[in-house]
């Protein structure tokens, strides 16, 4: 069974941030602290744990982008754990908490070769591609709640 949990003790978060490093950053050979931004402070982390064996599955997090538009942001979902649904039942569970928080919208950076995968969760591409890093390109995807 998969149980949602926001990371509480500094280990709980060591393994947070090394599963974004190890699925968005380290495959693009970029260094560790590149999968950590700005907005760390003021974004709530959630973390979809295994609850036999307390294994991080995926991890995504939160935050206002502007008034009434919530920004869903490092969407990361474990190299052997992909395509289980784990991702989407996150995804799921933020938006949820996003609406009930006041959020009319919620919106992320999906780089081109995942916005099939956002679209199927209902997002809609509302912006143009713009280059992230290196050649990496993304583009701002939105739904409304």
């Amino acid at each position: 069974m998969i149980e949602i949990k926001t990371p509480q003790t500094r280990e709980d978060f060591k393994a947070y941030y090394d599963l974004r490093y190890k699925v968005l950053r380290e495959p693009w050979g970029l260094p560790r602290g590149t999968e950590k931004d700005d907005f760390e402070p003021i974004s709530q982390h959630f973390m979809a744990v295994d609850d036999q064996t307390g294994e991080i599955l995926a991890c995504a997090k939160l935050f206002e982008k502007e008034p009434g538009i919530a920004w869903l942001s490092h969407l990361s979902v474990g190299i052997n754990h992909q395509r289980k649904g784990y991702g989407r039942t996150l995804i799921k569970h933020i938006e949820e908490l996003a609406r009930s928080q006041g959020y009319t919208r919620i919106g992320c950076l999906s780089r081109l070769n995942t916005t099939d995968y956002f679209k199927q969760a209902g997002y809609k591409i509302s912006g143009l591609p713009t280059h992230y890093f290196g050649t990496t390109q993304v583009v701002w995807m939105e739904k409304s709640l």
